[in-house]
C-alpha cells in the first residue's frame, strides 16, 4: 500500500481509513504490484512483461524451428508465466541427452531476464557461421 498509494498500513488500525476503503484499494492494485507477485497471480506481470515473454518464446521457437531437425531436440518450453505454478509443476521433465535412435539432442530451456538484459541481447549483431554458398549440381547428374 505504501509503494503504490503512499499509505501506511498502520493507518488502518489507527482508524484513518475505513476497512472497506482499504479493501477496495487492495483489490485494485495495479498489475505488477508486489501483492500480486507474492500471490502468484496472473496480474503479477504488467502487459510489457507479458509481451517480452511472448517475444522470447517466439525467438526460442524460431531458433528451434530453423535448426537441423536431426539435432534440434524437443520443442522449447515457453517461459513460465505467473499464476501457472500447478501446470508448471506437472509439466516438468528431465532433459534427454539422446533420442530413441541414439542421436544427441539438446533442449532449449527458457531463462528469465530483465528488460535491460533483453535490450542488450537484441542489440547484438548475429552472424550465421554455418552458411554455405549455393552450389549447383554438376551437369548430367540426373537431377
Amino acid at each position: 500500500m505504501r509503494r503504490v498509494y503512499g499509505l501506511d498500513p498502520a493507518t488502518l488500525w489507527a482508524g484513518g481509513i475505513r476497512p472497506l476503503d482499504y479493501a477496495d484499494l487492495a483489490a485494485n492494485l495495479p498489475d505488477g504490484s508486489m501483492v500480486w507477485r507474492r500471490l502468484d497471480s496472473p496480474r503479477a506481470w504488467t502487459t510489457a512483461e507479458y509481451l517480452l515473454a511472448a517475444q522470447v518464446d517466439q525467438l526460442n521457437l524460431w531458433m528451434w524451428a530453423n535448426n537441423d531437425p536431426r539435432k534440434r531436440g524437443d520443442r522449447p518450453d515457453p517461459l513460465p508465466r505467473p499464476g501457472t505454478a500447478a501446470r508448471r509443476d506437472a509439466a516438468t521433465h528431465e532433459p534427454r541427452d539422446r533420442d530413441a535412435d541414439g542421436r544427441p539432442t539438446r533442449t532449449i530451456r527458457p531463462e528469465p531476464m530483465t528488460v535491460a538484459e533483453f535490450e542488450r541481447f537484441r542489440a547484438q549483431r548475429f552472424e550465421d557461421v554455418t552458411a554455405r554458398a549455393y552450389r549447383p549440381h554438376p551437369a548430367g547428374d540426373g537431377e
